[in-house]
């Protein structure tokens, strides 16, 4: 079984998964769109979206993940975004071997598990990209790993 992470060790840092480095500022935050979701344009500054008013925007028009929701395009439909993920791991086994039936807590804590693909047009053309809603429970954690309070979610403490 994996490791637990704690809220503290995500939040400074230490034994992070991936060296992910959790974001403090707006301009951590800004780099770690670009470098762990799909990202077009000439210097790669236009986080490539879906169900919003345009197909990308640029990453310094965002100062959180909820931004993206004031530009969908609908109130019906949740922004998507691709994260460069490429799971190792299958999501349902995971889940059978961690006792969980709708969310897989502790999977984005170990590497084995998952690899970042940070090159862009490898992670098109040899992986599956895949859309990903802000709201999937699935990648919820990793949202939290690499946009840290920017994702919109925060760790609770458990008693």
């Amino acid at each position: 079984m994996s490791k637990v992470v704690t809220k503290e060790e995500v939040v400074n840092n230490s034994n992070q998964p991936q060296n992910i480095k959790n974001p403090q500022t707006v301009e951590e935050f800004r780099n770690n769109l670009k470098k762990y979701f799909v990202c077009i344009g000439d210097n790669n500054d236009e986080l490539y979206v879906q169900n919003c008013d345009k197909h990308s925007i640029n990453v310094n028009e965002l100062n959180s993940l909820t931004d993206l929701y004031r530009r969908s395009n609908t109130k019906h439909f949740n922004p998507m975004i691709s994260p460069k993920v490429n799971p190792k791991k299958d999501f349902k086994e995971f889940m059978n071997e961690t006792n969980q039936i709708f969310s897989l807590n502790g999977y984005f804590d170990d590497e084995n598990n998952y690899e970042i693909i940070e090159d862009k047009n490898t992670f098109l053309m040899d992986y599956e990209p895949k859309w990903v809603g802000l709201d999937n429970q699935i990648y919820r954690e990793f949202f939290m790993k690499t946009l840290g309070k920017f994702s919109g979610y925060v760790y609770s403490n458990k008693n």
